[in-house]
C-alpha cells in the first residue's frame, strides 16, 4: 500500500500551508498538500488495502481529505459507505473537509440516491453545525433535480442553527436552487422561515453567479431592500 504520510511529507509546500491556514479556519495540522496531489494520493490508496489505510487515525489535515475521498470513492456498496460516512462525521471540522467529501461522494442508482437522501435528513436532524453543512452540500452536490426540489427547499428553510458554517452552506445550496429552479426558490427565500443571514448571503451568491439573469438579480436586491426597510 502506498505509504501516504510519506508522499504528504514529500509534496509539502510551506507557501501553501500559509495560505491555507489562512484560508480554512480550524485546519489543525497542515503540510501545505494541494488538493490534486491529494487526490492522485487517494487514487492510489483505493487500488490497495483501503480499508487498513481508513483504520489508522489521521495525523493532520492531509490525512483526512484523503480519507474523505476513500470513503466517498472507493469501490464498495452503499450501505458501507453510509456506515462509513457516519463514522467519518467526527472529522469533519471544517468547511473544506465537508464540501470536498460531499463532492466526491459517490451514489449510483436510484435505491442509493434515496439511501444518501435519508442519510441528508438525519444529518440534518442532528443540530450539529458540521454535519447539518454536509447535508446542505449534499442536496447541493446530488439533490437539486425536479424529483427533490421541493423537498430541498423544505428541509434548507426550515432548519436552524446559529452557526456560521452551517448558514453559508445553507445559502450556497439555496442559490443553487434559485439558479436551476427559480420560480421554486423565490418564494422560500422571501418566507418568514428562512433566516436572514442565510437568505442574505444567498442573495449576495445569486447576485454572483454568471447564471442568472440582471433582471432577476435587480429584482432580488429590490425584494431585499424592502424587507429590510423599517417599518
Amino acid at each position: 500500500m502506498i505509504d501516504v504520510r510519506s508522499e504528504i511529507s514529500k509534496n509539502a509546500d510551506s507557501k501553501y500551508r500559509e495560505f491555507h491556514i489562512g484560508l480554512v479556519p480550524g485546519i489543525g495540522k497542515c503540510n501545505g498538500v494541494p488538493t490534486p496531489v491529494l487526490r492522485k494520493i487517494s487514487r492510489e490508496v483505493r487500488k490497495s488495502d483501503w480499508r487498513r489505510f481508513l483504520s489508522i487515525p489521521p495525523e493532520c489535515y492531509e490525512e483526512t481529505i484523503v480519507r474523505a475521498l476513500v470513503i466517498a470513492g472507493a469501490k464498495m456498496d452503499v450501505s458501507e459507505r453510509l456506515r462509513l460516512t457516519e463514522e467519518f462525521m467526527p472529522e469533519v471540522t471544517n468547511w473544506a473537509v465537508c464540501d470536498i467529501f460531499c463532492g466526491e461522494w459517490t451514489a449510483k442508482g436510484e435505491e442509493e440516491r434515496e439511501a444518501l437522501w435519508r442519510c441528508c435528513l438525519r444529518q440534518m436532524g442532528t443540530g450539529d453545525e458540521f454535519r447539518m453543512r454536509v447535508s446542505a452540500v449534499m442536496m447541493l452536490a446530488h439533490f437539486i433535480d425536479g424529483d427533490h426540489i421541493d423537498a430541498v427547499l423544505d428541509v434548507l428553510s426550515s432548519a436552524c442553527h446559529p452557526g456560521y458554517y452551517y448558514k453559508m452552506g445553507s445559502a450556497w445550496a439555496i442559490s443553487v436552487c434559485f439558479v436551476k429552479f427559480p420560480e421554486k426558490t423565490e418564494p422560500v427565500l422571501f418566507a418568514d422561515a428562512l433566516d436572514k443571514e442565510i437568505r442574505d448571503k444567498a442573495i449576495q451568491k445569486i447576485c454572483d453567479s454568471r447564471r442568472v439573469d440582471k433582471a432577476d438579480k435587480e429584482r432580488l436586491k429590490l425584494r431585499k431592500r424592502r424587507l429590510d426597510r423599517p417599518l
